[in-house]
């Protein structure tokens, strides 16, 4: 073997391994986990605007494990993506607050769910939202940002349906 067909030897060995069908095969089943994975499984998320500050904040990407709520309804602070419209092109990331068949308001900033004054520890301010009192259904959920300083009237939250709940993300 001559010093030119070395190199290029040992590049063909790295790039496409011994047998080259092989190596085929290898890339179109990796290529297909990726494209199932990220489509069905974990789904990057960019967080636009400032309603879910001090926890999550503008311009930064999470991940989305589609499959959180899978075995298990979604619990009381538990961050959880919405698609609202649109499929996946639109997704909210917010907090569930009420859970299906509580009764929730917010007075002064207070959170107010079946008559008890709740804690939650993951706001950095709770404002003075004022909200009047919503009771439930066996699939809907209460979901709001964390951002509680910001005027009611820029936020999305509310009552969405637990079929609306995509997954969870990690942190």
């Amino acid at each position: 073997m001559n010093d030119e067909s070395q190199p290029a030897s040992l590049l063909k060995k790295f790039t496409v391994g011994e047998n080259v069908k092989t190596t085929v095969r290898r890339a179109i089943l990796l290529a297909l986990f990726c494209l199932l994975l990220f489509n069905y499984v974990l789904l990057p998320v960019r967080v636009r605007g400032i309603s879910m500050e001090p926890t999550f904040h503008d311009g930064s990407w999470h991940v989305a494990n589609l499959l959180q709520f899978a075995t298990r309804g979604p619990r009381r602070g538990e961050v959880v993506v919405i698609s609202m419209v649109g499929g996946r092109r639109t997704l909210y990331l917010k907090r569930v607050l009420g859970l299906p068949g509580e009764t929730i308001h917010f007075f002064n900033g207070q959170m107010i769910v079946n008559g008890r004054e709740e804690t939650e520890p993951y706001l950095g301010d709770r404002g003075k939202w004022t909200l009047p009192q919503v009771t439930l259904a066996a699939d809907e959920y209460f979901v709001a940002g964390d951002n509680r300083t910001a005027p009611l009237e820029t936020h999305t939250l509310g009552v969405v349906k637990r079929k609306k709940i995509a997954g969870g993300v990690f942190r």
